[in-house]
């Protein structure tokens, strides 16, 4: 599953996303940092729009299959007068529901941002206001590094004593996978 994480963000489309460093000049979520230490930022996110589609499998295949609806959404939509707006950052959330795994793919839209969906395997997705832990690493992207990530950051969070939803985590890619460095996210919600 490692190497479909990496090719998926290898595939990422050549859209690029308040970290102005890390979203190469291109829209990305606003948000506000309510307290930072060694091993985590806690953000206040405002409600955000996203272009989503499930991930329908655990192999490549499933994951080259998200990206390429969600590819083929934007293509269909800028023909259509109505382009997807380059963002960054896309991000892959796993949440588990009823002891069964959720795995979507969903690309930044930005505020402003109207799109009609046609495609009922995309949808516009509206998250809420969220406050959010977040813990960055660098190299290359891989569900493998980001699991070990998400782990070491559900031990800090509960160290600290907050509560977080231990069900959902989210990654977030900001680069391309051949870039020479990587900067990489993940994130888990609090409860």
């Amino acid at each position: 599953m490692e190497l479909q994480l990496m090719v998926v963000l290898l595939l990422l489309p050549a859209c690029s996303g308040q970290s102005a460093q890390h979203c190469h000049g291109q829209p990305c979520p606003q948000y506000q940092i309510l307290e930072a230490n060694g091993d985590f930022e806690v953000r206040q996110y405002p409600p955000t729009d996203w272009l989503t589609t499930e991930v329908e499998g655990s192999d490549l295949s499933a994951f080259l299959a998200a990206r390429s609806r969600l590819q083929d959404f934007c293509e269909k939509s800028q023909k259509s007068g109505q382009p997807c707006p380059d963002a960054w950052p896309a991000i892959i959330t796993v949440s588990e529901e009823s002891h069964a795994k959720k795995v979507t793919l969903s690309w930044f839209l930005p505020t402003g941002t109207k799109l009609q969906t046609f495609d009922t395997l995309v949808t516009l997705q509206h998250r809420h206001a969220a406050v959010v832990f977040v813990s960055s690493f660098g190299g290359s992207p891989g569900l493998s590094a980001a699991q070990d990530h998400v782990e070491s950051l559900k031990k800090s969070v509960a160290k600290a004593g907050r509560k977080f939803n231990p069900q959902t985590f989210t990654g977030a890619g900001y680069d391309k996978y051949l870039a020479f460095s990587h900067y990489n996210e993940v994130w888990v919600y609090a409860a």
